[in-house]
């Protein structure tokens, strides 16, 4: 806890920090309804598409290295608005680019300034995080991002109406963006000042890249968020194609996991606090690890009418294993250095790749073998945190 930051200001900057959290995913969530008009509007092929839904994850990994620095240099509480202000304002683009007909090559470069900015917000908004969390003097991190899925959840539900009612791209874009503003924006004056550094640290590096203990939590943050990339993208498929559910029940595996994540996120800060951070990955990434092993073995032993219910189960065991995992590894490269912010950036840099690669990486194997095969790498990166972890506390104790 922190001496110098009263309660009364830890709890305003906490309420900031939820906040901001919440904006950032509604805007996000808002986006996934209006893929399939977008689509519709600029005549893309699947293909096509899947190119441009690429973008936003190769434009956080060009700002996340980058965003760790900034904050290092002006603070995360002034970035952090900053960067706010330029992930509303890029959303506005993509709504040009579907109007426009500009095509694919638009599209590509809006979505890639979209997911620019939403990296280094992502960055700067949890080293502010970071900082609120030093104030407590426990663990407040995993609530944020819990927000986080609310918010998303929020957003998605505001996008489906408006596709529903015709709502013009831009003005969803506007409104949400003008809200959320005038919500945040004066809240943002709480946002609290990072620790002092010493005088004898070394400067932030420009480009934050994982470094000698950041390196294992760098990994575990990839197979973590290639989890959950994979999961997204591919649980469906799996009930769908090789388990033989129906339509309706094809979304259930991912529903599952969505839920027990987030519920997991909302409790996680006792459970952080409790346990430890270590000790709590280690324990319910091999906790996800195992209950998804469980589903696909039984789902595969039993078969029909078996078959689906154990797999989503599997996924429901899992969200709630992977919950607290990536939060819980954020704050652990926060504590291990003077700044918070570039390893943060170092981190979170190695989480976004694997998101970005993990349906792909399941895509080829599912090629090579089956999805049924395939989808065991799921259990195998949901397992890496156990040993990842474990090492780097063995080395540190």
């Amino acid at each position: 806890m922190r001496p110098d930051v009263p309660t009364t200001l830890s709890r305003r900057a906490r309420l900031a920090v939820a906040l901001t959290f919440a904006a950032n995913g509604s805007v996000f969530g808002s986006w996934a309804p209006r893929v399939p008009e977008v689509k519709a509007a600029l005549d893309l092929s699947d293909g096509l598409l899947g190119l441009a839904l690429l973008a936003p994850g190769a434009g956080s990994l060009l700002t996340l290295p980058l965003a760790g620095g900034i904050a290092a240099r002006w603070g995360s509480g002034r970035t952090t608005r900053w960067a706010l202000l330029a992930f509303f304002a890029s959303s506005l683009p993509i709504a040009w680019a579907a109007a426009s007909g500009g095509g694919v090559t638009a599209l590509f470069g809006a979505l890639l300034l979209f997911g620019a900015t939403m990296g280094a917000l992502d960055v700067l908004m949890n080293a502010q995080g970071i900082t609120v969390e030093q104030a407590y003097g426990r663990s407040v991190l995993s609530s944020f991002h819990a927000v986080f899925s609310l918010g998303a959840l929020g957003g998605t539900l505001v996008g489906s109406l408006a596709a529903a009612h015709h709502v013009p791209l831009l003005w969803q874009f506007a409104v949400l963006g003008a809200f959320w503003l005038a919500v945040v924006l004066p809240l943002s004056a709480a946002f609290l000042p990072d620790p002092p550094v010493p005088d004898d640290a070394p400067r932030p590096p420009v480009f934050a890249v994982p470094r000698g203990p950041l390196v294992p939590l760098a990994v575990a943050a990839f197979a973590v968020l290639l989890v959950e990339g994979s999961t997204a993208d591919w649980s469906a498929v799996l009930l769908r194609d090789s388990l033989a559910a129906g339509p309706a029940a094809a979304g259930a595996a991912f529903a599952a996991f969505s839920a027990t994540m987030t519920l997991g996120r909302l409790v996680g800060d006792r459970v952080l606090t409790r346990l430890g951070r270590r000790r709590a990955v280690r324990s319910f990434a091999g906790f996800g690890a195992a209950g998804l092993a469980a589903g696909l073995l039984v789902a595969e032993a039993a078969g029909p009418p078996v078959a689906v219910p154990a797999a989503v189960a599997g996924f429901l065991l899992l969200g709630a294993g992977i919950s607290i995992t990536f939060p819980a590894l954020l704050a652990e490269a926060g504590v291990t250095g003077p700044r918070a912010a570039p390893a943060l950036a170092a981190v979170s840099s190695g989480g976004y790749f694997g998101f970005l690669v993990g349906p792909t990486v399941i895509g080829g194997l599912a090629e090579l073998t089956s999805l049924r095969s395939a989808i065991w790498f799921v259990v195998l990166m949901a397992l890496l945190p156990v040993v990842l972890v474990r090492t780097r506390a063995a080395r540190a104790g």
